[in-house]
């Protein structure tokens, strides 16, 4: 009996643990106040359907993991960090109405016996509101790996944080949503 329970503890402590996925883009855009004295509000939203960052098919079979840390903190963090670089004044009593919404960022992995394949997709919508009115812009962005073995959950936390970098550098470089909040 004894034997049997060693067995078993041994096996329980070889069974894998859940993937720890950690998104945390920075973003990299060149400090010049094309924003300077403009006031808005910011906010980032996380309007994505499904919150599993990470979805690993084996087959039929298929398990979705959320990430690690608070992805929505996380990225709204940087984007206010990047806007106030640019002279941007977040405040909660403009008329102006910043809104980012995170309408899909997932990697999906597909683990088959000799290979895997990697799809990541990253979709963002800006939305402007002022007077009345209100501009709207989707930003997007996706990349696709095939690998030998398994899937490496470092290379696909890289991979998936660079996509949504590039996909916030396109959004933030964009002229057309700063013309409105302009005003």
């Amino acid at each position: 009996m004894r034997t049997l329970l060693l067995c078993l503890f041994l096996l329980a402590g070889c069974a894998s643990k859940p993937p720890q996925l950690i998104v945390s883009p920075q973003v990299f855009w060149p400090q010049a106040p094309s924003l300077n004295q403009t006031s808005f509000d910011f906010y980032l939203l996380d309007q994505r359907s499904n919150m599993n960052t990470l979805v690993i098919y084996r087959g039929e079979y298929s398990k979705g993991y959320a990430t690690a840390n608070d992805l929505r903190a996380e990225l709204e963090q940087t984007v206010a960090t990047a806007l106030k670089a640019r002279g941007a004044s977040l405040s909660n009593q403009s008329g102006r109405t910043l809104t980012i919404q995170i309408n899909q960022l997932q990697a999906r992995v597909n683990q088959r016996p000799l290979d895997h394949e990697v799809v990541n997709r990253v979709t963002m919508t800006v939305l402007v509101q002022h007077n009345g009115n209100t501009f709207s812009k989707a930003y997007s962005g996706d990349s696709r790996q095939i690998a030998p073995l398994k899937a490496d959950i470092a290379v696909i936390e890289r991979e998936l944080r660079v996509l949504t970098e590039q996909v916030l550098t396109d959004l933030l470089r964009d002229e057309s949503w700063q013309t409105e909040i302009r005003g």
